[in-house]
């Protein structure tokens, strides 16, 4: 699916003048870049839609983030912690420039390229200052639950730039949670100007968001316009139900998109499904966490 080859590519344009920031690429460049890296015997047909799922599922682990205009940029380097107490689940996510770094702080004495670190100092505020030095954040999954960010309508902070075109020149899809039953796709509803209400969230075909407020269209990231939806579940009293087959420990993600930050930190304490990569297996020591940070949401487990 085409991994391995965009978090490289994500990883590797850094900004020339500050090499520690990398840069975004658009999806039209990310795909232009991974197929020019195949070999000629290696099919191109179904490049586009697996690179489209490609980004999505690592925009769901965590990996990546979303920005406007279809670009993408490398998360953060972050390693997750299960515990203070607890160094042997220690994760990477996020920019692989700063991979090298972990492992040498950490002397872990492991390929460089592993993600799962064994780290031989056994204190954690001292990892935690040693990765800090690099530029790499250590949480644990406890501690991640409180940087997570709570739904909210867009501010006039992120409102400043208004959207200059004229959206309606091509399909365009507004997020309206009427019914507690529809799940998040059905949930988007094709509309036309005249139908148009103040504070409206926008899909538009291109994959971008907007928001309307006071006569005026707004560009949003898409980790905004993510928390933007479960705030308008939540202020129209229909919060999204998920399929939560807590006996089993089986989270049913199909079809619904988290924030990034959520996704990163659910991907970190939770395993893949192998029939099924969009479902994940919750261990019972993590289930009450992972239900704190749906309740965060205003989600419904069901």
């Amino acid at each position: 699916m085409y991994f391995s080859q965009i978090i490289s590519l994500l990883s590797n344009h850094r900004n020339n003048d500050r090499p520690e920031i990398p840069i975004t690429l658009s999806k039209t460049q990310i795909i232009s870049l991974v197929g020019s890296s195949l070999s000629p015997n290696e099919s191109k047909d179904n490049l586009n839609p697996e690179i489209n799922e490609a980004l999505k599922e690592l925009e769901a682990q965590g990996e990546i983030n979303a920005g406007s205009g279809n670009r993408y940029c490398i998360a953060p380097p972050t390693v997750l912690a299960q515990a203070e107490n607890n160094f042997t689940g220690l994760v990477f996510k996020g920019d692989r420039a700063y991979l090298s770094l972990a492992h040498k702080v950490l002397t872990t004495e492991q390929k460089l390229t592993e993600i799962k670190l064994r780290s031989r100092i056994n204190n954690f505020q001292v990892i935690k200052n040693k990765l800090s030095q690099v530029g790499i954040t250590l949480l644990t999954v406890e501690q991640s639950i409180e940087s997570l960010p709570l739904p909210e309508l867009p501010s006039k902070a992120i409102t400043r730039s208004p959207y200059s075109q004229d959206p309606f020149e091509n399909l365009v899809l507004q997020y309206i949670p009427q019914n507690k039953f529809d799940t998040q796709p059905q949930r988007w509803r094709e509309i036309i100007k005249s139908q148009l209400l103040n504070k409206s969230l926008l899909q538009l075909a291109t994959q971008e968001y907007l928001w309307f407020e006071d006569r005026r269209f707004y560009e949003l990231q898409q980790d905004k316009a993510v928390l933007t939806m479960f705030a308008l579940d939540k202020e129209k009293e229909h919060p999204l139900q998920i399929h939560w087959d807590k006996p089993e420990g089986k989270l049913h993600l199909k079809g619904v998109s988290l924030p990034g930050t959520y996704a990163r930190w659910l991907w970190s304490l939770s395993e893949s499904d192998e029939n099924n990569y969009r479902t994940r297996y919750i261990k019972p020591e993590n289930q009450s966490l992972v239900e704190s940070a749906f309740k965060r949401l205003g989600c419904l487990l069901v």
